[in-house]
């Protein structure tokens, strides 16, 4: 309905709603974010909790919003784009800035989660390409997705149970539950309106975000799929651009990468398992994927995997930031042409 709308407006005014709608959505993530962490600590969860559990799934909350918008409007491979263009904008275009702005060390317990991440990354490629693939692409069935929501909570349980840094430094001090007088009502009464206020944020980001880049793409010409892998990757995946380089710039390189880990598990897991379980025929991959996507996902995972897996290397330096970032930049321009 709000496709049929905008589809009359001139390219412009499409481009420039495109651009407010990740503002809100954004915008709106974070102010949810950050009430639910609050009222999750007011209730009396641990930091170790509310890290590995509410932070955790809101770093991915644009990417969720926007693909089960997509998926509910019918268009799953949107989500499939977005999901699978973020991972690769956080693994190389993230980890190679961050890596250019200063060092980023990598302990070893993060080895495990990469193994998963990348373990089920190519169980994910190969269930694509054995369940339906044909001229056109493959497909991605519901059970897969249905697999990936079960896999999730055993993830999350994981985290909790390794207490990540990179989750446990972004809260702030554990609240005071103490105070329950009337200004502690009337703020707990304010944080619930303000976390219902970006909710309704989220929503109306991310419908607006899908219409605008779906009428976009049709009006110049270039699948929608490549404008979700590309433009909607990157604009949802500016926080963790930003987060990187504060980590960076304070001497805490380490969190960069863990946050890097995290959202692109959460977008495997969550983002994917969503999408293409509430399709019930899943999602169809288009064969440019399996030329392009999947293979760049692959070799930015064999790049990691140096300073990640290697008793030798314990960090990702300048010059594997900038292999990151010509990778990314090379993505970008085959998407284009």
């Amino acid at each position: 309905m709000l496709t049929g709308y905008i589809e009359d407006f001139h390219l412009s005014i499409i481009i420039l709603i495109f651009i407010l709608s990740l503002v809100i959505l954004s915008k709106s993530a974070d102010k949810l974010i950050d009430k639910a962490v609050e009222l999750s600590l007011k209730l009396g969860l641990s930091k170790v909790v509310v890290g590995a559990t509410v932070l955790s799934i809101g770093t991915t909350l644009p990417e969720v919003a926007s693909s089960l918008a997509a998926a509910i409007g019918g268009n799953g491979e949107f989500g499939l784009g977005n999901a699978i263009g973020s991972m690769i904008t956080n693994a190389s275009l993230v980890l190679g800035i961050g890596a250019l702005g200063g060092i980023i060390p990598v302990k070893k317990g993060m080895q495990q989660t990469f193994l998963f991440m990348s373990g089920l990354s190519l169980l994910f490629i190969g269930t694509s390409f054995a369940a339906g693939m044909n001229e056109s692409g493959g497909l991605l069935p519901r059970w897969s997705g249905g697999a990936l929501l079960v896999l999730l909570p055993l993830y999350l349980g994981y985290t909790v149970k390794q207490k990540p840094d990179h989750l446990m430094e972004e809260l702030p001090d554990e609240a005071d539950n103490d105070a329950d007088g009337p200004a502690e009502q009337g703020s707990l009464l304010k944080s619930i309106l303000i976390l219902a206020a970006s909710s309704l944020g989220v929503t109306a980001g991310a419908t607006l975000l899908v219409a605008s880049a779906e009428v976009g793409a049709a009006r110049l010409g270039i699948p929608d799929t490549v404008i979700s892998s590309t433009l909607v990757a990157f604009g949802t995946s500016v926080p963790e651009v930003t987060t990187t380089l504060v980590a960076v710039r304070y001497g805490h390189g380490e969190l960069a990468i863990g946050n890097v880990l995290g959202a692109n598990m959460m977008n495997l897991l969550l983002v994917m398992g969503t999408t293409i379980s509430i399709l019930p025929g899943g999602v169809a991959v288009p064969q440019s994927y399996f030329l392009l996507q999947f293979p760049i996902l692959i070799l930015i995972f064999i790049l990691l995997s140096i300073p990640i897996l290697s008793k030798r290397v314990e960090s990702i330096n300048k010059g594997q930031g900038i292999l990151l970032a010509l990778i990314y930049a090379v993505y970008l321009f085959f998407n284009f042409i």
